[in-house]
């Protein structure tokens, strides 16, 4: 699932993108000379964007039971702090890049590009704010597999986890260390 990977970490960054496309827009407002980066920004933001979200609906509507195992919820926990940890630590320090001057913008891609590489290749996923909107949550949960082994994981739930405890739930592998609820 490495496109699903990447547009999981390419949404995750939708605050930043947002202020890319109003900096790039005030800037073609504005008439300023050489607009030809703020052009192709734009378009590549947007175009990124839709791709990803459409990826990402058609996965989370996804009914099909490929992969899908039960599991019994011993104990979950909401990870509430994520979201402001992840904005001051990954995406505040973005903004330092001028998305108007083309030599920023390469370096903004070869950081950018670096950083979603190791992510994807390590399997880390981090908060992302589309999900949040759409209504999921992440648990860290303990769970018993049909083998009665343990097994820690994070799951992505539209569901209150917390009210399924000693419950079976059907769950979905993203990675070694994410599940969905299905």
């Amino acid at each position: 699932m490495p496109v699903l990977s990447f547009c999981l970490f390419y949404l995750s960054f939708t605050p930043l993108w947002i202020s890319v496309i109003f900096d790039d827009s005030l800037s073609i407002i504005q008439k300023n000379p050489n607009l030809c980066t703020e052009k192709i920004s734009i378009i590549i933001i947007a175009l990124t964007f839709v791709v990803s979200l459409l990826i990402l609906r058609k996965f989370l509507i996804n009914k099909n039971n490929d992969n899908i195992e039960n599991y019994i919820l011993k104990e979950a926990k909401e990870k509430k702090f994520l979201t402001v940890d992840y904005l001051l630590s990954y995406i505040l320090p973005l903004f330092a890049f001028d998305f108007t001057v083309w030599h920023e913008v390469i370096s903004f891609l070869i950081f950018f590009i670096t950083f979603a590489f190791l992510c994807i290749r390590h399997n880390y996923f981090s908060v992302n704010i589309v999900l949040e909107l759409f209504g999921y949550k992440i648990y860290q949960c303990n769970l018993e597999n049909d083998d009665n082994i343990p097994i820690n994981k994070n799951i992505i739930s539209k569901n209150e986890l917390n009210g399924k405890i000693h419950l079976q739930i059907k769950a979905q592998k993203i990675n070694n260390e994410y599940f969905i609820e299905r």
